[in-house]
């Protein structure tokens, strides 16, 4: 994990805050901006349990951050699409 996050998602959960605030940022005056921004709270819940499981794989025992991670990151674009559909459709 580089520690750098990137256009369409994170590499460690320490970036999540940074990404979670550009999310949201983007929900500002869409139609659908409560659903929006809860879909985006609910990531939160994965990205806390990814921190544990960091936290645990750096002591040494081997967990699933890895399916954590590319769990976030697909919700992360999942979000960004339904985002460019609420601007679209004002």
């Amino acid at each position: 994990m580089t520690g750098i996050s990137n256009k369409y998602g994170i590499h460690e959960s320490v970036e999540w805050s940074a990404k979670e605030a550009d999310l949201l940022h983007t929900t500002v005056g869409l139609k659908h901006e409560k659903e929006l921004r809860k879909m985006i709270a609910n990531i939160q819940v994965t990205v806390t349990e990814l921190s544990r499981a960091e936290v645990e794989a750096r002591r040494g025992k081997k967990l699933h951050a890895e399916e954590l991670l590319t769990k976030i990151n697909s919700d992360i674009e999942l979000i960004e699409g339904y985002l460019l559909v609420a601007a679209l459709i004002g």
